[in-house]
């Protein structure tokens, strides 16, 4: 009788430990990093240039922390510097519709409209930063741009100066004003401007070349 109950009791504590088993392998496992983890984790690889690393690394981030502005952001620059054009313009409008005040979110899409020809949105966006007194020369050499497109001489004028003031050296800003200068009082400039790009983007975090959108 002892013997039987003694395998009656094995078998049962058998049955327990092979139940508890299956219960672990059942739950979802804990996430071996958090959210903020991840973003620092992706700003060592953005800033190491990795960007497929660091594009990653900020996926993981957001999914984890979808409301964190700062990692759909700079997920979105990741894209642009891998050509992905529409995932970055995703991006950066959902950092900033979590945060609306994310300047370098709305500098990155209004320059990224502009490089993509579609100069509505790019005003939109651009105007908008110099509403909150960007301190990036491009917003108002984009914007300098549009505005000689659209034979408006004396805003181009006022956009490049400011561009300028900001950064004496950029040589596309003093082309920029001095073709205005010059179109000034001789009519409508022509409709539909090539976009220009100037060969630094300062819009927060590692530079991005507009030209390798």
């Amino acid at each position: 009788m002892k013997t039987r109950m003694a395998y009656v009791f094995v078998t049962l504590m058998c049955l327990s430990m092979l139940a508890v088993g299956c219960k672990k392998q059942v739950e979802e496992p804990y996430p071996a990093y958090t959210a903020q983890q991840y973003y620092d984790m992706g700003m060592q690889a953005f800033t190491a240039e990795d960007f497929v690393q660091a594009t990653q690394l900020f996926e993981a981030a957001v999914s984890m922390s979808p409301s964190m502005a700062d990692a759909h952001y700079y997920l979105g620059l990741c894209y642009l510097k891998q050509n992905m054009l529409r995932k970055a313009e995703d991006s950066l409008a959902t950092a900033l519709r979590y945060n609306p005040g994310l300047v370098r979110a709305r500098e990155a899409l209004g320059i990224l409209f502009y490089t993509k020809g579609d100069y509505f949105q790019a005003r939109r966006e651009l105007e908008q930063c110099r509403a909150m007194y960007s301190t990036n020369p491009q917003v108002y050499y984009y914007l300098g741009n549009i505005y000689l497109a659209e034979g408006n001489c004396p805003a181009a004028l006022a956009m490049f100066t400011r561009a300028l003031e900001l950064d004496p050296a950029s040589l596309p800003a003093r082309q920029g004003y001095d073709e205005a200068k010059r179109s000034c009082g001789k009519g409508p400039a022509k409709p539909a401007p090539q976009p220009r790009i100037e060969k630094s983007f300062k819009g927060g975090g590692k530079a991005i070349d507009p030209s390798e959108f």
